[in-house]
């Protein structure tokens, strides 16, 4: 299997999808790269593609009228981006590294899924997946307290690596960015850090690298209610 076709596998949108139905829908796909600090696209733009996540990272973000910034999520290969359900995208997406992306143009896109209704469920399975995501988020930010809304982001991060690797976190985006995901200030982030390093649950190897000590504990934080 060739890395391209185990990248595939990787991607919900083509579950259970037959050769030929996968031959159809790559037939929609172009690539484009971005570098460090690029946007795929920007709050209300003209949502004329979505997207797969094939390398890399990326940052989602909203921004009021007032110009406050919510950062809605850290996204990882096998994400797709660009659901919207107006004509115009509702947030921001940017690079924190070189990512590379599958770009299908919305409307044939839709035409292929009223065509094959697998893909169709598949896409209905996304969506379902990212509001899933979404109330874990407004969960978090109104109920737990500052360390357990960073063990709430550790988990996550940690659930999307392989299971030798889950101890050991890269955090690619700054501190600022998880302080407007958690809806923290950076100080509160910086505090609660030290707190789940002074309790051992964490090490603290640099800006970007932390080590989670004690799993369960992290755990039981992130889901603590």
């Amino acid at each position: 299997m060739s890395p391209r076709q185990n990248t595939q596998a990787l991607l919900t949108i083509y579950s259970g999808l037959s050769r030929e139905e996968i031959a159809a829908l790559d037939a929609l796909v172009s690539y484009k790269t971005l570098e460090t600090g690029e946007y795929l696209f920007h709050q209300h733009t003209p949502g004329r593609s979505v997207y797969m996540l094939e390398e890399g990272t990326l940052m989602m973000e909203r921004s009021s009228s007032t110009g406050r910034r919510q950062v809605m999520a850290f996204m990882q290969p096998g994400n797709f981006i660009g659901i919207t359900h107006n004509e115009h995208y509702e947030f921001t997406v940017s690079a924190l590294t070189p990512a590379k992306i599958r770009e299908l143009p919305i409307k044939p896109f839709i035409v292929l899924q009223d065509e094959i209704p697998q893909l169709k469920e598949n896409v209905r399975r996304i969506g379902g997946n990212i509001l899933a995501h979404t109330l874990d988020q407004v969960f978090a930010l109104g109920q737990k307290k500052a360390h357990e809304r960073l063990c709430f982001l550790l988990k996550q991060l940690s659930d999307r690596q392989s299971p030798q690797r889950r101890h050991l976190i890269e955090l690619v985006m700054t501190r600022q960015d998880i302080a407007d995901y958690l809806g923290l200030t950076i100080e509160t982030v910086s505090r609660a850090f030290g707190k789940l390093k002074r309790e051992k649950v964490i090490d603290i190897y640099s800006a970007h690298t932390v080590e989670i000590l004690d799993k369960t504990i992290v755990e039981d934080l992130a889901l603590a209610d």
